[in-house]
């Protein structure tokens, strides 16, 4: 047939394609998740100075004041995850479901789970329709998720979801532009001509591919949020375990050594209370 070796290349550029960003996209959300659980360690962590700093006899005022600041930080993520916690379960409740998570699965895309929507809800805000992506599920939660790790809501001038050709959109392009045989058996495109097919298989492959780096580039963002926190996480623990096992709860018998450990948790866990509450855009 004519065209028909156009259109098989087209097609097979296209799976390939498709397959880099699905890993992308997994990996993406992998970090993503893991990010949510180091800050919740984290939060636990800076519990853990709050307690110490103020049970600590003599304690200089100054770190009084910088622990009323953690607190603050620290009280407004956690805050801010319970409500959409709460409006999570809510939307579970009425309607379970908001959309069969093999709408989206089977376009190549698997469908997020609850923990995953939290995390994506705590690292990005809310989605482009102005719903927290934690109460969605199913093809509703990942294609919000994909409107923010593609580029974010339009109000903030990202790609959102758009429609027509938009790669984001939550219906059709998602059919076709992920999973080349959608091209042929999704009925868009199942009686066009060849050339026609291959023609629309290539726009796809370089929306895909633009998708792709962008995902790519906040999961570069998402990292080295996930290394500091580590570090932060791991700095503030050791000094504070060292300081309690060595019995040191009056600011009076600290030595210089001492008090240069503390303050160096202190500045730390400041550092770590701002990183909790940081956003990816």
């Amino acid at each position: 047939m004519l065209n028909a070796g156009y259109k098989k290349e087209a097609l097979a550029e296209l799976d390939r394609v498709n397959r880099k960003y699905q890993s992308a996209y997994e990996a993406a959300v992998k970090n993503i998740s893991d990010l949510h659980e180091k800050r919740l360690f984290s939060v636990k962590i800076l519990k853990n100075v709050e307690t110490y700093i103020l049970n600590l006899a003599n304690r200089p005022k100054e770190y009084e004041k910088i622990v009323s600041e953690i607190v603050l930080r620290r009280e407004r993520f956690e805050s801010d995850l319970h409500a959409l916690e709460l409006e999570s379960n809510k939307a579970h409740k009425v309607s379970g479901s908001v959309a069969g998570a093999g709408v989206v699965a089977g376009a190549g895309v698997a469908a997020l789970g609850p923990s995953a929507a939290m995390a994506i809800a705590m690292t990005f805000g809310t989605a482009s329709t102005g719903t927290a992506i934690a109460t969605l599920s199913g093809a509703a939660a990942t294609n919000a998720a994909l409107a923010w790790l593609g580029g974010g809501a339009l109000t903030v001038g990202g790609a959102g979801v758009a429609g027509g050709e938009a790669f984001l959109a939550l219906a059709g392009p998602v059919g076709w532009a992920i999973g080349g045989a959608a091209l042929l058996g999704g009925g868009v495109l199942a009686n066009s001509k060849n050339k026609k097919i291959a023609e629309k298989a290539e726009s796809s492959n370089r929306t895909v591919r633009k998708e792709t780096e962008r995902i790519q580039e906040i999961d570069v963002k998402v990292t080295a949020l996930q290394k500091t926190t580590v570090l932060l996480n791991s700095q503030i623990s050791q000094l504070l375990d060292n300081m309690k096992y060595v019995g040191l709860n009056d600011y009076k018998h600290f030595t210089d050594d001492n008090k240069n450990n503390l303050r160096k948790m202190m500045n730390s866990a400041e550092a770590l209370s701002r990183k909790i509450g940081e956003t990816v855009s």
